[in-house]
């Protein structure tokens, strides 16, 4: 069942009997799954994803394509939403699990520094070893969204009914005529910023490696977003272990790392704590949140210029 984390900030899973050690908890569906071969294989801009990670590069290139596809979704779904409900209408595969999603700040206590003003990250970040990382991150989803509001841009403006349907077929005077009516294709959708930036948020905090072939090799920089399990709060003692079955066509299988008690919640390993690479003021950068501590004491720390962000000089 899905409720308050006792664990952490927003929701959690929890098993509602109990499970033997190995025992299967969880098996999700590739095709469930959120993907790069969603973005490739979209019919509306999938050509040009495929054209942007030739240019570009599958480092980087990749998660630029699938932030584009998720941004586009979610400004497909605030479009079709039912004006009695406010439900998303199911006109996506993807609508009720894109709308669980982090699209703002706040959303099931989800915190990112993609979601502060330029004021905040000066105030709180100026001098801090976050720093660097931080605004490098915010200039690279500045120039994302750049580029996915040149792929998406105007295909989220035939939803909103700005401009007509592209027809499938045009003689070459015909297009000439019809593009000098089109918007400019450099200003920005409205919404779509925000959009990409919690399509990033996603990403940084929610993702899980896409190992296909089984080789990494061959799977350089994919990922892929998992419903369910992207909803389990972290633990340095994860109660849980998943992989990706070929046998089962690319699924992703749950399985309880330990015996589990009805009522337990259900815990996973995203980084190790103790890696040197992920030390606590990264783990801020990234994930929006430092292990073991309240998301309402982060503010105060960085204002008092923690140990945890701040590099404090040694006594001699």
């Amino acid at each position: 069942s899905i409720q308050p984390s006792a664990s952490g900030s927003g929701y959690g899973v929890f098993v509602t009997q109990d499970i033997e050690e190995g025992e299967l908890l969880l098996k999700i569906p590739r095709s469930a799954c959120v993907t790069l071969e969603n973005a490739l294989n979209d019919e509306a801009s999938g050509k040009a994803f495929a054209k942007l990670i030739e240019q570009a590069g599958s480092a980087g290139g990749n998660t630029v394509c699938l932030a584009g596809f998720l941004a586009r979704e979610r400004l497909r779904a605030l479009e079709h939403r039912n004006p009695a409900t406010d439900n998303v209408v199911e006109d996506s595969f993807f609508g009720p699990y894109i709308e669980t999603l982090p699209w703002e700040r706040g959303i099931n206590n989800q915190e990112s520094v993609l979601f502060w003003t330029d004021d905040s990250v000066d105030e709180l970040l100026t001098g801090t070893m976050c720093w660097e990382e931080v605004t490098s991150l915010r200039e690279e989803v500045d120039v994302a969204i750049t580029v996915i509001n040149a792929i998406c841009g105007r295909t989220v403006r035939e939803w909103r009914g700005q401009v007509p349907l592209k027809p499938s077929f045009q003689w070459p005077w015909e297009a000439a005529a019809a593009a000098t009516n089109e918007p400019d294709p450099k200003l920005l959708v409205p919404g779509l910023p925000l959009a990409v930036k919690g399509a990033f948020v996603s990403l940084l905090t929610r993702a899980f490696e896409d190992n296909i072939s089984g080789n990494p090799d061959d799977d350089e920089d994919r990922e892929k977003l998992v419903p369910l399990m992207d909803l389990m709060q972290h633990s340095e003692e994860p109660n849980i272990r998943h992989s990706m079955s070929s046998a089962e066509q690319g699924a992703v299988v749950v399985t309880a790392r330990r015996a589990l008690t009805k009522g337990d919640e259900l815990l996973n390993q995203y980084r190790s704590e103790l890696e040197e690479s992920m030390p606590y003021h990264r783990f801020f950068s990234r994930f929006g949140f430092v292990p073991g501590i309240e998301q309402e004491d982060i503010e105060p720390l960085l204002k008092e210029r923690s140990s945890i962000f701040v590099a404090q000089k040694r006594e001699v």
